[in-house]
């Protein structure tokens, strides 16, 4: 299936930076490493669930294999005695404006009159909510032409599983507010659409921020977010020339300069990977870049050509065995895939349970629309006694 210019996927983008669209038909869709371990752990999934998916030749890691069960497991609770598709293929052109354009969603439900969309999020980078998710949304109304058909639908839930970093999350809404949502997406779309055949793009097409910008192709070439960095680095002068310099200028430390400098960050830090990124691949194709050049990094950690052999000759140098070999206790997250597999019992499992520990979370800065509740330090004990 061919890959929609306005795909739900990256509906955020094309939304709220209509311009990106025409810019990243000039980038190809390149996969990684990421994607590709994603896509097996989708089609694990998709054939446990329903076994006319076809069935994946490549083998799957059992660390994966763990987190696939557990998203299978979630499925089978959240849609039982429901009506369920799998890889269900929808057409989204009715709400992108896009010729032919189609979708796939991991899991598409009606249990009653509950129309439950749910997507097997694989990636532990960045945090996937559910509520105003734009991706699941259109699938929500492009699924609701056809269970609408079997009854009428009352509600819609949209569910994201990220296994890997413990995140579950669910959203509900109502028919009229998925039709608001995908009246708006419409009108996006058609602006999004209005500009494939601008050249060249008008300055207001494109819009950087940091979450538009994240996973666009476009970002390295991308001219608004070019102006965006010079403007960023286009500081006024804190003092005038002859006038003494502070050590440290209280405007560049103060509260809101940092939070101003924060959104710049996330703004800018995709940017300069991306960047750094084009760069490295013309120069390996061996484009000249005045003033870089590529050079051998640091070689790899050392390692036996052999272990085997290895093995075999140190038994020759008379050393002892605890010399020869290291040995460790498996840690509470394979011994959890043990209990997992019914290696360990079920009354086993609680005493191990007992002496696990983890550290505590450390603080980090995150933005205010982050859904976690804010963090406050502690007061800080201090030697000195008040004087009364």
């Amino acid at each position: 299936m061919a890959h929609a210019l306005l795909s739900p996927s990256s509906a955020y983008r094309w939304m709220h930076c209509p311009g990106s669209v025409s810019l990243c038909r000039l980038f190809p869709d390149e996969s990684s490493e990421y994607a590709k371990e994603g896509t097996l752990a989708h089609a694990y999934a998709a054939h446990i669930l329903d076994p006319n998916q076809p069935k994946p030749d490549e083998a799957i890691p059992s660390e994966n294999l763990t987190f696939v069960n557990d998203y299978v497991s979630y499925v089978e609770r959240e849609t039982a005695g429901g009506i369920r598709q799998i890889e269900f293929p929808v057409a989204i052109s009715e709400v992108t404006g896009e010729a032919n354009a189609k979708g796939t969603i991991d899991c598409a439900a009606l249990i009653g009159n509950t129309l439950k969309i749910i997507d097997l999020k694989f990636g532990r980078g960045v945090r996937v909510e559910a509520e105003g998710n734009l991706q699941l949304s259109i699938y929500a109304w492009s699924a609701a032409q056809y269970f609408s058909l079997f009854d009428e639908i009352k509600e819609i839930e949209l569910h994201i599983f990220q296994p890997r970093i413990d995140n579950i999350d669910s959203w509900k809404l109502t028919p009229a507010e998925l039709e608001t949502f995908v009246n708006n997406a419409r009108a996006c779309a058609a602006k999004a659409i209005s500009y494939l055949n601008a050249d060249p793009l008008p300055p207001e097409s494109l819009i950087p921020s940091a979450d538009a910008c994240r996973f666009c192709k476009a970002k390295s070439a991308c001219p608004a977010l070019r102006r965006k960095a010079a403007e960023a680095v286009d500081f006024k002068p804190i003092t005038e020339a002859g006038d003494a310099i502070p050590i440290i200028p209280e405007e560049a430390l103060s509260p809101e300069k940092l939070g101003q400098n924060l959104a710049l960050a996330d703004l800018l830090e995709p940017w300069i990977a991306a960047v750094r990124e084009e760069a490295h691949k013309q120069m390996l194709e061996g484009v000249h870049i005045d003033g870089f050049k590529l050079v051998l990094g640091r070689p790899g950690n050392r390692q036996w050509t052999s272990a085997a052999e290895a093995e075999e000759l140190l038994k020759t140098f008379k050393l002892k065995e605890n010399e020869r070999y290291s040995y460790k206790v498996i840690t509470p997250t394979a011994a959890e895939k043990l209990y997992k597999a019914g290696r360990i019992g079920q009354r086993q499992w609680p005493k191990l349970e007992q002496i696990i520990t983890r550290s505590e979370p450390a603080p980090v800065v995150a933005p205010e629309s982050d859904k976690r509740p804010a963090w406050t330090p502690a007061a800080q004990p201090t030697d000195f006694q008040p004087v009364n």
